[in-house]
């Protein structure tokens, strides 16, 4: 399963382009700056995914657990596509203006 679940990462991170540490770091100062809200979900959906993630690393110890670590790691991706997607809304609204 853990093969599978890096491969899907991999295909979400190619999907969605590469952005740097920098770049995301200029991301979430502007829209600190620019839109709390935004950025307030996005502050939301990173600790989601730290839980996440050390709830499916609990789980790996157990090989009993297949179909629950399935399940968060199909929440997983979907938690952080919807994070991509927003930074990459900001980084679109950074380039028009």
């Amino acid at each position: 399963m853990t093969i599978n679940f890096d491969e899907k990462m991999r295909q979400l991170h190619e999907e969605f382009g590469g952005i740097s540490p920098e770049e995301k770091k200029e991301l979430k100062l502007r829209l600190k700056k620019n839109n709390l809200l935004a950025f307030r979900k996005i502050e939301k959906i990173k600790h989601d995914l730290l839980r996440l993630e050390a709830k499916r690393g609990q789980l790996c110890c157990t090989v009993s657990h297949e179909a629950e670590i399935q399940e968060l790691e199909d929440k997983i991706i979907q938690k952080k596509r919807e994070f991509l997607t927003i930074l990459i809304k900001a980084k679109q609204t950074k380039i028009k203006r």
